[in-house]
């Protein structure tokens, strides 16, 4: 199954949710009534037989209120994660780690998350920390790709060494790529309606208790049937926890075991995964202790809290199961090495250095590691099938990229000033403008100078170093407020209006900055497209601007046009001239191709990887354009999508 395939896949299971939570629903009214029909038998209120029940008056208003009161749960948990992965980071008081800290696991960490990002073609996320919990645990949390969280403990940071938080840190990078943040993030709200009866009974109860002195002994028959109205609603609170638990378990658990295979087809390094779960398991665990741990479960590497029927509820593996997965002797590790509890080589013996060979036990996460000899080769994958993938050569040209950088440079773009000077610094150094003109164009005098030598640093480092340090110096500024990002919009946009036109690279650049420091950054997208034909025009610009991009001319241009996209456009739809072929044009259309429906996206990527390989080669700039179309489609396209 593919990267489109999974997108579909999240959003089909969107349908599977709310087929749960309406069976939810029904078993909770149908259990609130039961409680305020015995409620009035032991009250003696009102004198209603069971048979009665169902016809009277009083089960419309029940009903309608207990649905409110669940739909305000959902519609409460909605607002306060309007902000996507961010919502749910303060809401669970996480710590923001800005780029340039200097405390040795969070540097550990931003180098990790930096090498997966530039090997993935994914921006860098956010990331968090949960400072007070000592157990090894993390989540990813967002509404797309491009606008990501990552949230780890504190003791993630302490315990885990650096291949053992390479392995957590792929685990989570292929939630992203499966499309589970967004269905986590919707789950979340979901349970937040089926357990928020149960909250109303524990305000009831607290009420009665501030208020038992204060009442009348003639009141207490009264006060005693809130109480048990209270005790009934906990009740109901607790089946509706199992209901929620039983939703998790059913779209949860399947996931933990896909993404841990992920994660060791993008390392190569079962022993970096199989080491994290190991002090996990002989270990502090993965337990946390914030409040939301319940709400959590579902998202996290692991168990969030212990509780009865794991095996059934539970919404990830047994541990040893997932150890088993990795290869039939990993268990046998971890008790032996839960017998050698002194023993300093926890997490750290018998591990395999990336890009060496996988052990022999973890060939069914490893991806065709132990192909038999002779056995026909499988054709080398498309565009779209490289998609949403990281392999081996992404991960080592990923650290080539980024031992290329200067150590001091790749120190001050952590900064958000000096991330802000390098975006600028990136269009002095490629543009034919004069720098005086530029620089008059960004109104600043103290800086002429750093910026010059700074964009004559960067032109030195070569084209290739170019898209790497845009995704090094936006998640850098994402944090900032948004008049600030405004601002450097406007800057950006202002120095590629002085010759009165764009490069590629100038439109990729000013593209991705709008994508992650725009007012729609964070926001949700949905799939408003679910045919070509609605986007015939939109499409018919984007391959017409790829075409002339590849350096065909004239008839060889309309061929190569006509052959890229058979298929894809309807009849009529020719090469547009490249007079028609406007930067603002180019980037509304990417911006409606990005509403597809999941599954038309891989053949776009095809269409669009057809016409940049069609001579055989890729330039510089063609790479450039092709992954900023792909990234800005939320379908992160690796630096070496082609074999």
């Amino acid at each position: 199954m593919d990267f489109f395939q999974h997108q579909e896949r999240a959003r089909r299971k969107t349908g599977l949710l709310v087929l749960y939570f309406i069976l939810a629903v029904i078993a909770i009214v149908v259990c609130v009534n039961l409680a305020v029909l015995l409620t009035l038998f032991w009250g003696d209120f009102q004198s209603v037989s069971a048979s009665q029940w169902f016809t009277h008056p009083f089960i419309h208003w029940i009903t309608g209120l207990t649905l409110v009161v669940m739909v305000f749960g959902c519609l409460l948990k909605l607002w306060q994660l309007r902000n996507g992965g961010q919502g749910l980071a303060e809401m669970l008081g996480a710590r923001h780690i800005p780029m340039d800290s200097t405390v040795t696991g969070e540097k550990k960490l931003i180098n990790v998350v930096e090498e997966m990002s530039i090997a993935s073609g994914i921006p860098a996320p956010q990331l968090y920390v949960l400072d007070k919990e000592t157990a090894i645990n993390a989540f990813v949390a967002g509404f797309r790709p491009s606008e990501t969280v990552l949230v780890v403990t504190q003791g993630t940071l302490n315990e885990l060494n650096r291949d053992e938080l390479q392995g957590v840190i792929a685990h989570e990078f292929s939630h992203i790529f499966n499309a589970d943040m967004r269905l986590n993030l919707r789950l979340l709200a979901v349970l937040a309606g089926i357990l928020a009866l149960g909250k109303v009974g524990e305000y009831l109860i607290r009420g009665q208790r501030r208020s038992s002195f204060s009442r009348s002994s003639s009141n207490s028959k009264g006060g005693g049937g809130l109480v048990f109205v209270g005790l009934a609603l906990m009740v109901i609170g607790y089946v509706g926890l199992f209901f929620g638990r039983l939703i998790k378990a059913a779209i949860s658990r399947q996931r933990e075991l896909l993404a841990d295979a992920s994660a060791v087809q993008f390392t190569r390094n079962p022993a970096g995964l199989g080491g994290a779960l190991i002090k996990i398991r002989n270990g502090n665990g993965s337990h946390l202790a914030t409040p939301h741990a319940e709400d959590m479960s579902h998202m996290c590497f692991g168990e969030t809290l212990h509780f009865r029927l794991r095996n059934l509820l539970g919404t990830h593996p047994p541990l040893d199961e997932r150890l088993t997965a990795l290869g039939s002797d990993w268990v046998a590790r971890a008790r032996s090495r839960a017998r050698d509890s002194g023993s300093s080589a926890i997490g750290t013996e018998n591990q395999t250095a990336p890009g060496t060979a996988v052990p022999q036990g973890a060939s069914a996460f490893a991806g065709g590691s132990t192909e038999p000899a002779g056995t026909t080769t499988a054709p080398p994958p498309t565009a779209s099938q490289r998609v949403g993938t990281v392999s081996e050569p992404d991960m080592g040209y990923a650290r080539s990229l980024l031992q290329a950088i200067p150590d001091d440079l790749r120190h001050q773009i952590r900064s958000p000033q000096s991330a802000e000077s390098v975006l600028y610094a990136l269009i002095l150094s490629t543009s034919t403008s004069d720098p005086e003109s530029l620089l008059k164009a960004l109104n600043v005098s103290d800086e002429r100078q750093t910026l010059m030598t700074l964009s004559q640093t960067i032109g030195a480092l070569g084209s290739r170093l170019r898209l790497p340090l845009i995704d090094l110096a936006l998640p850098v500024l994402k944090p900032l407020p948004a008049d600030t990002r405004a601002r450097i919009l406007s800057h950006l946009t202002a120095l590629i209006q002085v010759d009165n036109r764009y490069t590629f690279f100038e439109w990729a650049l000013v593209g991705l900055a709008h994508q992650q420091l725009g007012d729609q950054s964070g926001r949700n997208r949905r799939t408003r497209f679910r045919r070509y034909g609605a986007l015939a025009a939109e499409l018919q610009l984007l391959f017409s601007v790829l075409t002339w991009s590849s350096g065909a001319e004239d008839e060889e241009a309309r061929t190569l046009f006509q052959r890229s996209t058979h298929g894809l456009l309807p009849a009529g739809r020719t090469l547009l001239p490249l007079t028609h072929c406007a930067s603002h044009k180019l980037g509304n259309a990417v911006d409606r191709l990005a509403d597809l429906s999941p599954l038309l996206k891989g053949p776009v990527i095809d269409a669009a990887a057809d016409l940049v390989l069609a001579d055989g080669k890729v330039q510089v700039q063609e790479a450039e354009l092709l992954r900023t179309i792909a990234a800005l489609l939320e379908c992160p396209l690796p630096p070496l999508f082609a074999d």
